[in-house]
């Protein structure tokens, strides 16, 4: 009978994770959005944190960059100090990081970039990483 019972629980478990990942591939990913390989970073000109595995980087009052890490970064929500490394004064996608300075935080790889060109798209992009968060964790919107 215990035996039953832990399989049960895993198999809950196990459907519940894979839900949870299904709806972060959603939560990140922008059909409407311009998914670009690198940016220059030595245009850098502020950033704001969306979620621990998103924040946008302004380049412009015109143009920003909407990074996806490729997994939570937790102390990202906490910090007033980051780093983005680059290569070659790019920064690239599945080769560069970001990197919290003012906490013991390992960096998280950035996975994808998408261009905004506008705040409309800034806002946009927000909007919905936002809402998916609240949906995902069960609270109300």
């Amino acid at each position: 009978m215990k035996k039953i019972l832990f399989i049960i629980i895993s198999l809950i478990s196990f459907s519940v994770q894979a839900v949870t990942a299904a709806s972060d591939e959603d939560k990140y990913h922008f059909d409407n959005l311009e998914e670009v390989r690198s940016f220059i970073n030595w245009q850098v000109n502020g950033w704001q944190v969306i979620d621990s595995r998103s924040l946008i980087v302004n380049m412009s009052a015109s143009e920003s960059y909407l990074l996806i890490l490729d997994r939570d970064l937790r102390a990202l929500k906490f910090t007033e100090s980051i780093r983005i490394s680059s290569t070659n004064s790019r920064v690239r996608s599945n080769i560069d990081q970001v990197h919290v300075l003012d906490q013991f935080a390992r960096p998280s790889r950035i996975k994808t970039i998408y261009r905004l060109p506008n705040r409309e798209a800034r806002q946009n992009a927000r909007a919905k990483i936002l809402a998916e968060e609240i949906v995902i964790s069960g609270e109300a919107i």
